[in-house]
C-alpha cells in the first residue's frame, strides 16, 4: 500500500495511539473515496429518495437523511435536485455531531465555525422553520459560500454573519441553547480524501490547532445558556485537539459535563475520520428561562405601505399568504426576519433572515433565495417540470418555457419542489434563473 504521502510524524503517533489497530487503519487508506449526501426534510420527502434512489447504495446509520451514493456512476452535483436545494452532499462521518446536538424546533442555534454550511443546513432541518439559527464563519470568502449553501437549501430563519468568535461573545452572553462547535483542526481525518492537506500538517500545527480550539470553546461557553449543550468536532485524530482539548475546557469550566463522545475511524465506519463531544452546562440556580426572557432581538421599524406598493402588489398577485411580518429594508432590498430575530447591530451579516427581493422603479423583482424558500401550495401559479425532462436541462440554462400558465411571476418546480422563478407572458415561461447559476 501506498502511504509515502503521509507525513511520518503522523505516522508514528497513530501507531502509538492505536497500537494493535494501527495496520487496519493504515489499510483503510487503501480503500476508494467514499460518498454521501443528506437530504433536506425543510423541502424533501420519501418521494424525493424513491427518485433518486438508483443513485443510492444505502443508508448512513448514524444520520437518518444520509445516505451513500455510487460515486463513480452518478453525480449528484449536476442534478436538479441539488440546484433546487433538495439535498447537501456531505461527508457521512460530517453528519455524525448535528445528530449528537439534537436541535429542536424552537431552540436558538448558533454554529459558530459554519462554511461551507454542512451543519448548518442540517441544524435548519431539524428546527424545522422554528427558533433561530445563527451560522457564523470569520473568513469573509467563506462566510459567501455558506450564504449560499444556506440559500440554495431554502431556509428561513437564519441569520449569516462573518464575525471571530470573541465578538460574537460580546454581544450574546447566555443567549444560545445549542452551539455547534465545528472547530478549525488539522484536518488529518481527511488525509485520505485530500493528499494535499498532508503538506500542510506538522506536530507544531497540531498545538496550534489546540490553542485556537481552546480560544473558540471559551467564547462557545459564554454565549450558552445555564442547561444548554455544545458539540465539539473535529475532522482530526489527534487528542491534543480531541479528548484532551474537551478534558481541558471542562477543567476550565467545571459546570459543564461531558455527556457523550464517539471517535469515527475510516478503518472501522463507511465515512473519514471524525471526533465529536456532547458538553452540558448546569443550570442548579435554574437560570435559563430567565437568559432566555432576556434575549435582546431585533426591532422592527413599520415600512410606509407606499414604499412598499410594489411589493404588496407582488405578493397579491403571486403569494398564497400576506408575507407582511417582520419586514426589514436596507436600501432597495427587503427581507422578512424570523421570529425571536437576534439584534444584529454592529454585526457583518451578509444574510438577514429570508431575502425576499428588490424594490425597483414601479416593480418588485422576487429573489432566487424566495424561491427556492417556497413550496408550490404556497404561490398563486407554478410550472412542474420532470427531472429527466429536456424541461429541466433548458431552464438551467437559461432558456423559456412554455406551459398553459395564467400571466404572472410562476415558481418553476422540479417534481414539484421549487427551484426557481419564471415570468408567464401569453403562454411564454420568460427564464428567471440567476445567470451565474445556469449550466453552460
Amino acid at each position: 500500500m501506498d502511504t509515502s504521502f503521509l507525513p511520518i510524524d503522523f505516522i508514528n503517533r497513530m501507531e502509538q495511539d492505536l497500537g494493535p489497530d494501527f495496520h487496519a487503519f493504515l489499510r483503510s487508506y487503501e480503500k476508494s473515496k467514499i460518498s454521501a449526501l443528506r437530504f433536506n426534510p425543510i423541502k424533501a420527502d420519501d418521494k424525493a429518495i424513491e427518485n433518486i434512489k438508483d443513485m443510492l447504495t444505502g443508508p448512513v446509520k448514524w444520520s437518518p437523511n444520509g445516505y451513500y451514493y455510487d460515486d463513480e456512476n452518478s453525480r449528484p452535483g449536476v442534478h436538479p435536485y441539488h440546484h433546487g436545494g433538495i439535498y447537501y452532499i456531505q461527508d457521512a462521518s460530517a453528519q455524525l455531531p448535528v445528530e449528537m446536538l439534537a436541535p429542536k424546533p424552537g431552540d436558538f442555534c448558533l454554529d459558530l465555525c459554519a462554511a461551507p454550511g454542512g451543519k448548518s443546513t442540517q441544524i435548519a432541518g431539524y428546527l424545522n422553520g422554528q427558533g433561530i439559527l445563527v451560522s457564523n464563519e470569520p473568513m469573509k470568502n467563506r462566510a459567501k459560500i455558506l450564504s449560499e449553501n444556506v440559500e440554495r437549501l431554502g431556509i428561513r430563519n437564519a441569520i449569516v454573519t462573518s464575525e471571530y468568535p470573541d465578538k460574537l461573545a460580546t454581544k450574546f452572553p447566555e443567549y444560545f441553547d445549542k452551539i455547534m462547535v465545528d472547530a478549525p483542526c488539522s484536518g488529518e481525518g481527511m488525509f485520505r480524501k485530500n493528499h494535499d492537506a498532508c503538506a500542510e500538517w506538522s506536530l507544531e500545527s497540531v498545538e496550534m490547532c489546540a490553542a485556537r480550539q481552546a480560544e473558540i470553546l471559551d467564547r462557545a461557553y459564554e454565549m450558552l445558556v445555564p442547561g444548554g449543550r455544545i458539540c465539539y468536532s473535529t475532522c482530526t485524530f489527534a487528542k491534543l485537539e480531541d479528548e484532551e482539548a474537551v478534558a481541558s475546557f471542562i477543567s476550565r469550566h467545571p459546570d459543564m459535563t461531558l455527556i457523550e463522545e464517539k471517535r469515527l475511524w475510516p478503518h472501522e465506519v463507511e465515512g473519514e475520520g471524525h471526533y465529536a463531544a456532547l458538553l452540558e452546562k448546569a443550570d442548579p440556580e435554574k437560570r435559563a428561562e430567565d437568559c432566555k426572557a432576556e434575549r435582546e432581538t431585533f426591532s422592527f421599524k413599520k415600512i410606509n405601505d407606499k414604499i412598499l406598493n410594489d411589493y404588496l402588489i407582488f405578493i397579491k398577485d403571486t403569494l398564497v399568504d400576506k408575507w407582511r411580518d417582520n419586514l426589514l429594508l436596507l436600501g432597495d432590498l427587503l427581507y422578512m426576519l424570523p421570529d425571536g430575530c437576534p439584534d444584529f447591530e454592529g454585526l457583518h451579516v451578509l444574510r438577514g433572515g429570508l431575502f425576499l427581493g428588490t424594490l425597483k422603479k414601479n416593480r418588485f423583482e422576487p429573489s432566487h433565495a424566495l424561491a427556492l424558500a417556497l413550496k408550490a401550495d404556497e404561490v398563486k401559479r407554478s410550472f412542474n417540470v420532470s427531472s429527466d425532462s429536456k424541461e429541466i436541462e433548458d431552464y438551467l440554462k437559461g432558456q423559456s418555457l412554455m406551459g398553459d400558465v395564467s400571466d404572472g411571476w410562476t415558481l418553476i418546480t422540479v417534481d414539484g419542489y421549487s427551484i426557481g422563478w419564471g415570468k408567464t407572458v401569453k403562454g411564454q415561461i420568460k427564464n428567471h434563473y440567476p445567470k451565474g447559476l445556469r449550466k453552460v
